[in-house]
Formats: C-alpha cells, structure tokens, sequence
C-alpha cells in the first residue's frame, strides 16, 4: 500500500513537471513571435556614428546602448560599422 502511493507521488510529480516545462516552452515561443512596435527609417550619410544616430533617439533618462541595440537588431545588423546610404531602422515609441 505504502509504495502504490509513493509510486503514484512520483508519477503525479513527473507529469506536473512536464506540464510546467511545455507550458515554459509555449510561454517562451509566444513571446518571441511577438512583432515589433514601430520604427522610422534613417539613412546613414557620410561620417554618422551608431552612437550619434541612437543619441539623437534616446529619450531622457534612457541608456543610449539600449538604443543601440534596438537599431542593430530592428535593422539585421551585428557589427557597429556603418555605410553610407545604409538604411537603418530605428524604434519609435
């Protein structure tokens, strides 16, 4: 009797857990098919920064290297070098 119910705890433990992991996986894929909020286009001319650009979009109190990140990623870039004429998305709101 004594190890049906101990058999049965480790089975009702089992599923629980498996629950909570896809629910954490479904939970994870939701969020990251969420679509991104607005941006505005911003062509890069002769001499521009990354950190000028993101400057002059970063609000008060904001970390310009937040900004920065949002750009390179809303854009599809990795590197921090920018062409002239490149177009770059950057995040509005």
């Amino acid at each position: 009797m004594q190890t049906t119910r101990k058999q049965l705890s480790v089975q009702l433990s089992v599923i629980l857990a498996t629950v909570f992991i896809v629910f954490l996986l479904i939970g994870g894929a939701a969020e990251a098919e969420e679509p991104p909020g607005p941006a505005t286009e911003h062509t890069v001319s002769a001499g521009e920064t990354l950190w000028e650009i993101a400057s002059g979009h970063t609000e008060a109190g904001e970390d310009v290297r937040v900004v920065i990140r949002s750009i390179k990623e809303r854009s599809g870039i990795a590197s921090s070098t920018l062409q002239v004429g490149q177009v770059l998305l950057i995040p509005t709101g």
